[in-house]
């Protein structure tokens, strides 16, 4: 297959759940940027993994969180349905100049479904979602999730946002896998499948790619960029997750991080 030729299997190691991966070197992918990538096969149940010390460290999941975000919408009947909108304020969210003329922020600024919100990653709307929730129901639901370290402790409304909850690439796919496969205790197969449906990002012939990006300056001086998901081929789902610590957010413009992930992806034979 194309991708032992491309890549050298340096070593055999173990994530931060003991899993075996086999480690793949994608430093000409990274350059300067600290990152970690992990992708795994749910037909032969294999991981292959570049920088597993990376893969470890949990970081904020910034919009990324968007997805359990959803689901714990759904599950907790706060939102009935993917169509489900919540209309905008402008009291509670003035107008910013910049946003009304950038996507997809200019679209922060209109009524929004649940289905819609999670497409312009808008804030404001999962702010919106998590107050309706609660606290005491949002902090039993993460911990049901088994997300990360599980703390929302920082605020209701913005604990996922460079706040008290991180998570690693080995967990993001440890909770990726279970939803692809309906497999989170205490959430219905019906809401499962119905987020999973809002995270469609490409149709193209030979491949169906899912996913959510999620960005934040959580330090001084620097920006952590995300990318997770799946993507489905002929020859079986793959489940992803990456990250990357790049300078300010110019560096993760033009869809930065999907297309590096689509790179791989194609580097490995995936897809085309």
């Amino acid at each position: 297959m194309k991708y032992l030729l491309t890549f050298s299997f340096v070593l055999l190691t173990f994530n931060s759940i003991g899993q075996k991966i086999d480690t793949l070197d994608l430093n000409s992918y990274y350059g300067n940027f600290v990152g970690g990538f992990s992708i795994y096969d749910l037909k032969t149940d294999h991981y292959f993994q570049y920088n597993s010390e990376q893969c470890k460290k949990r970081f904020s999941p910034c919009s990324t969180f968007k997805i359990p975000n959803s689901l714990i919408g759904l599950e907790t009947g706060v939102i009935a349905d993917t169509g489900f909108v919540i209309k905008y304020d402008s009291i509670l969210h003035p107008r910013d100049t910049f946003q009304l003329t950038n996507e997809p922020f200019k679209h922060w600024y209109e009524d929004l479904s649940l289905k819609r919100a999670i497409k312009y990653s808008c804030v404001w709307y999962y702010q919106e979602l998590a107050r309706r929730v609660g606290s005491e129901r949002m902090k039993n639901m993460v911990s049901r999730l088994d997300y990360g370290n599980n703390d929302i402790s920082s605020g209701l409304d913005s604990y996922w946002l460079c706040g008290s909850l991180e998570i690693s690439i080995d967990e993001q796919i440890a909770f990726l896998k279970k939803l692809y496969s309906h497999q989170l205790s205490g959430f219905s197969d019906k809401n499962q499948e119905a987020v999973k449906g809002i995270m469609l990002n490409e149709i193209t012939p030979e491949y169906k790619l899912y996913g959510k990006t999620g960005s934040g300056d959580c330090w001084d001086n620097k920006v952590i960029g995300w990318y997770v998901g799946f993507v489905e081929t002929e020859s079986g789902t793959r489940i992803f997750a990456m990250n990357i610590i790049v300078n300010d957010f110019s560096d993760l413009k033009s869809n930065f991080r999907i297309e590096l992930t689509k790179k791989i992806l194609k580097e490995l034979n995936i897809i085309k």
